[in-house]
């Protein structure tokens, strides 16, 4: 889950994805995602790997893929149960 904690720290430096006992708020990360929020996306841009895995290159715009991402975060919070 390489992925997964590189995801996890990059978003952690927004102190309103995180809780007071520093869990990450997946829904709220969730929800910022399908709003197309720009300060989420800048975090993710930020990162090389979730910019590579998140993001794709159309015409030289990227793209962000929102349903890879809240599947990738839901399938995380499944896996966990």
């Amino acid at each position: 889950m390489k992925l997964y904690e590189e995801l996890e720290k990059q978003l952690k430096n927004e102190p309103n994805f995180v809780s007071d006992n520093g869990e990450l708020k997946k829904w709220v990360v969730i929800n910022k995602a399908q709003n197309f929020d720009g300060e989420l996306i800048a975090l993710l841009l930020d990162n090389s790997e979730l910019k590579d895995k998140f993001f794709v290159d159309v015409k030289g715009t990227l793209v962000f893929n929102q349903n890879l991402f809240v599947q990738f975060l839901e399938q995380k919070n499944y896996l966990n149960d």
